[in-house]
């Protein structure tokens, strides 16, 4: 793996022009081979199959702006029977590193690691990009393995979610620590915050319907409301939902039980809960003029960005309905060009800024 020249973090918001990422990656087909029903294995294949392909895609979309791309090592000879015993597995196979979004983001000139979780493939990665701007906040009181998509910088501010992440001083001394000039601003809102609005550019936000609160923590910003997916309307989803409770979806496999089955039993550390998700909001910004979507056919969403002097980059991602993570789930900044800004001075320097309740966080979905 060839690494960037300059091998410092740099990330201060969404927006400035992005240089260096992490994009994950997934086991191999071949790691299905030993799988003796073939609708398990023909399912499972085709999942992987496509997925890379798309992966693929991003990857060149990313190289074609400019960035220098990095991806965790898979090893091409792990198979499932690594973890099986006697034929049986052995408990929940780990999940591949396809989301460093997950468990670390960066803020200023640091990684901030959140999670206990056992990503050595990601992990590694990072060490050899840098292992020494490093803030280590994992919390051991707690089994939650995602917070680290609860934190988003906006220069000098970084929002927190603090509705299922219980922040503590130890937390707040260690962020203020690596960035002495932090404004936190604790939010309300539930679910991972880059599936609840994104900062597109300065004074431009993605929300879902239920937010409104954007007053007092973006104040003037220009904010484009996203309806919620119609899963009601999909009947093939509402079929599946009756076996899965509508953790994940796979188009043309909702007769296939044996798949159903195998994914609740060994695999439900990959799923989410993708009723709960509108893909639409969580996306990747290359620049202040192009956004990486999923979904380009939308005149609101188009026109809202042409308000706005952006365009959205087309990267497919069939089975995110599977992996219930979008394309901002997919990668991890770890340089943007920029330095950090007060897009807010009128807060001076407060230090902490709790915003209370949203009116309408009940209507949000429950992570």
């Amino acid at each position: 793996m060839r690494l960037p020249m300059n091998n410092q973090y740099n990330v201060w918001n969404k927006w400035d022009k992005l240089k260096t990422v992490v994009l994950g990656d997934l086991y191999r087909p071949e790691f299905y081979d030993s799988i003796k029903t073939p609708e398990i294995q023909d399912g499972m294949k085709k999942i992987t199959e496509e997925s890379l392909e798309d992966l693929e895609h991003f990857e060149r979309v990313l190289k074609d702006f400019g960035c220098e791309v990095l991806r965790p090592e898979i090893n091409p000879n792990d198979r499932i029977e690594d973890f099986m015993e006697d034929g049986k597995l052995r408990g929940i196979v780990p999940r591949p590193p396809l989301m460093p979004r997950d468990a670390q983001f960066v803020q200023g000139n640091n990684l901030v690691y959140t999670s206990n979780e056992k990503t050595l493939h990601i992990e590694n990665t990072l060490k050899k990009y840098n292992n020494t701007d490093v803030i280590d906040i994992k919390k051991a009181e707690t089994n939650r393995t995602s917070w680290a998509p609860n934190f988003t910088g906006v220069g000098k501010d970084v929002y927190i979610d603090i509705l299922e992440f219980k922040i503590n001083q130890n937390i707040v001394n260690k962020l203020k620590a690596g960035n002495p000039d932090v404004r936190l601003n604790y939010l309300r809102h539930g679910g991972h915050s880059d599936g609840v609005f994104h900062t597109l550019k300065p004074g431009v936000i993605l929300s879902l319907q239920q937010i409104q609160t954007y007053k007092k923590t973006f104040p003037g910003w220009d904010v484009m409301y996203l309806a919620d997916q119609s899963w009601h309307k999909m009947h093939p989803f509402s079929m599946l939902k009756e076996k899965n409770q509508g953790k994940w979806w796979v188009p043309g496999e909702e007769d296939n039980d044996n798949l159903t089955f195998f994914i609740e039993a060994w695999l439900s550390d990959w799923v989410g809960f993708v009723e709960e998700t509108v893909f639409d909001v969580n996306v990747l910004v290359l620049d202040e003029h192009h956004v990486c979507m999923t979904n380009v056919n939308n005149p609101q969403i188009n026109a809202f960005l042409k308000k706005h002097n952006m365009e959205a980059v087309y990267v497919p991602w069939r089975h995110r309905y599977f992996w219930d993570g979008g394309l901002h789930c997919l990668t991890l900044d770890l340089y943007r060009e920029g330095i950090q800004k007060d897009y807010f001075p009128e807060r001076q320097d407060v230090g902490v800024i709790d915003h209370g309740f949203d009116p309408n966080i009940s209507a949000l979905p429950a992570p």
